[in-house]
């Protein structure tokens, strides 16, 4: 299915946050758009706010600045995200 959403890639220890858009996606897998691919490991955490859900995800294809994922987990509810104070 062609969507246009915004996603993120949360690595496995949860160090590292990269913003993507999705152009496609199924219930098995997407296509997303990374401005920096690099920073995005094999294995990691997808995170969709549109519907606040998370599952893990692998690599499958790299081409350019795109991405081919398989979803390896079943989509589960994204945890409650804390804001820290400057303070």
């Amino acid at each position: 299915m062609r969507v246009l959403k915004g996603a993120k890639i949360v690595s496995m220890n949860q160090w590292s946050l990269v913003d993507c858009t999705v152009r496609d996606m199924s219930e098995t897998g997407a296509k997303i758009i990374c401005g920096d691919q690099a920073a995005v490991a094999n294995e990691f955490r997808f995170l969709l706010p549109s519907d606040n859900s998370i599952r893990t995800a692998r690599v499958v294809w790299r081409r350019g600045d795109m991405l081919g994922i398989e979803f390896t987990s079943e989509k589960s509810r994204a945890p409650v995200r804390k804001l820290q104070s400057g303070t």
